[in-house]
C-alpha cells in the first residue's frame, strides 16, 4: 500500500497523539506511564523511566510547536507537556550530588536510583524541546544544573567524552554521546547559541577519533576504559540502528555548522549508511525484507548473504524508524533513486507490520520472519516514531504542521 501524507498526518494525530496523551498519561500520578496493552489499556504496576517522561515531553512539545490540537478535546500538547516536565524535575533529581536517576515507582518515589549519562542527555534533550514550545525559563535552568553536572561529575578529562555512570562502570558506550549530540543540536536549534555547537563538535570529534572505525566503515557500540574496541566479540558489535540514526545526526551537525567554520562529516556519514545497508539489513524473500538487524558483527559480513554475521536478525521498530530518517537525509542531500524506493518499502513494512495493531499503538519488537514478539508497547518508541514521521512529512512531503 502507498504510504501518503495523509495517512501519516490520520495516525498521527487522530490517532497516537490522542492515545498516548490520554492513555499514556497518568493522570492520577503524574507523568507518563511506562507501556501500553497492544489494545492500549495503561500498565499501572512498572517503574517509570526518566527516559520515557523525557522522550514524551519531546513529543508533546514538537506536536505543540506542529500545531496539534487534540480531536475531541481533553488536555492540550503543552500542557501535557508541561505535566511530564513537572513530573520529571519534581521526582528524579537525585538529592545526594545530582544527575537525574534511573527510574521511579508510579507516584514519583525514586526506584532505581543510577545515575547515568545515558538519561542526563534526554533530560537535556527534552528541555530543548519543551523550551522551544514554552517559553519557560525553567526548562534553562534544569539544563544548566544538567549539563554541569555532566561536566563536573562525569567528564572524562583523559580519554575524552562521559563516563557511564558514577562508578565508571565498562564497557563504556557510544550511544549515551550520539544522544547527547542528538540533545546539543536540538539546543543550537532552540537558542542559536554556538557554544551548544562547540560541545556538539567535541562529541562529533570523538566519533571521528574513538567511535567510528574508518577500516570497516562501522561504529562501534561497547568500548574499553581508553575508548580501544572492548575486547572480544563484544568490541565487534554493530547495530545498523545506531549507524542510521548517526547518519541523520551527522548531515543535521553538518547543516547546524555549515554557516561557521564547517565540519564535513559526509564520507563519514556516507561509510555508515553503505555499511547498514549492505550488512545490516535483511535481503531475504519474505515479509521482513528490507528491514533492518537489531545488531550484527562489524567483521565477517557474508556476501553470499547480503548482510553482516547476525547476532540478533530480529527486528526492533526504532531500528526501522532510524533507517527511514537516514533514506530521509540521503534524499535532503540530494536525488537520490535507492534511498527513495528503500523509503517507501520501509514506510509499507512500518504501517503494515508494525502499526497494525491499530489505534495508534504498535508491535514493538518482531522476530527473524516478522512474527509479532513484544506483549506490550512501550513508550519509549513514541519518540521515535514521532520524529521519523514528522520527518517523513516535511521533508518527502513538504509539510511542516499537523493542523
Amino acid at each position: 500500500m502507498s504510504i501518503d501524507a495523509a495517512l501519516i498526518h490520520d495516525w498521527l494525530t487522530r490517532q497516537a497523539l490522542p492515545l498516548w496523551s490520554h492513555a499514556g498519561y497518568d493522570e492520577a500520578a503524574g507523568g507518563f506511564v511506562e507501556c501500553l496493552t497492544l489494545d492500549g489499556q495503561p500498565l499501572f504496576d512498572r517503574d517509570k523511566r526518566m527516559r520515557v517522561q523525557a522522550r514524551q515531553i519531546y513529543v508533546y512539545s514538537h506536536a505543540h510547536l506542529l500545531g496539534w490540537a487534540p480531536p475531541a478535546g481533553g488536555p492540550s500538547a503543552l500542557d501535557v507537556a508541561r505535566g511530564g516536565f513537572d513530573f520529571l524535575t519534581r521526582h528524579y533529581w537525585h538529592g545526594d550530588g545530582g544527575g537525574f536517576v534511573f527510574s521511579t515507582a508510579r507516584d514519583g518515589t525514586q526506584a532505581d536510583t543510577r545515575v547515568e549519562a545515558y538519561e542526563q542527555a534526554f533530560a537535556l534533550f527534552a528541555f530543548a524541546w519543551y523550551h522551544r514550545a514554552s517559553g519557560d525559563p525553567d526548562a534553562l535552568i534544569w539544563a544548566e544544573h544538567t549539563y554541569s553536572f555532566l561536566e563536573e561529575v562525569l567528564a572524562d578529562r583523559e580519554h575524552g567524552g562521559y563516563f557511564e555512570n558514577l562508578s565508571h562502570d565498562l564497557p563504556r558506550r557510544q550511544n549515551p554521546h550520539m544522544h547527547l549530540l542528538e540533545a546539543l543540536l536540538a539546543w543550537h536549534a532552540t537558542t542559536g547559541d554556538a557554544a551548544h555547537l562547540d560541545r556538539a563538535r567535541a562529541i562529533v570529534d570523538l566519533f571521528r577519533r574513538k567511535l567510528f572505525d574508518t577500516e570497516t566503515g562501522t561504529l562501534g557500540e561497547f568500548f574499553a576504559a581508553d575508548w580501544a574496541p572492548a575486547p572480544g566479540t563484544a568490541g565487534q558489535i554493530v547495530e545498523p540502528g545506531h549507524h542510521f540514526e548517526w547518519v541523520w545526526l551527522l548531515r543535521r551537525y553538518a547543516k547546524a555548522t555549515a554557516d561557521a567554520t564547517g565540519d564535513d562529516t559526509g564520507d563519514m556519514a556516507d561509510a555508515l549508511y553503505q555499511f547498514a545497508s549492505t550488512h545490516g539489513c535483511d535481503q531475504a524473500p519474505g515479509p521482513a525484507q528490507g528491514l533492518a538487524f537489531d545488531s550484527v558483527l562489524r567483521r565477517g559480513a557474508d556476501e553470499r548473504l547480503g548482510h553482516g554475521t547476525s547476532l540478533d536478525d530480529n527486528k526492533r521498530l526504532w531500528v526501522q524508524t532510524e533507517a527511514i530518517k537516514a533514506q530521509l537525509a540521503r534524499l535532503e542531500d540530494g536525488a537520490d533513486p535507492a534511498a527513495s524506493e528503500r523509503l517507501e518499502l520501509l514506510l509499507e513494512r512500518l504501517f503494515g507490520l508494525y502499526l497494525a495493531v491499530g489505534h495508534g499503538n504498535w508491535q514493538d519488537h518482531l522476530d527473524a520472519h516478522g512474527g509479532a514478539i513484544a506483549q506490550s508497547a512501550p513508550a519509549s518508541s513514541f519518540y521515535h516514531l514521532f520524529l521519523c514521521l514528522t520527518e517523513v512529512l516535511r521533508v518527502r512531503d513538504r509539510r511542516t504542521d499537523l493542523c
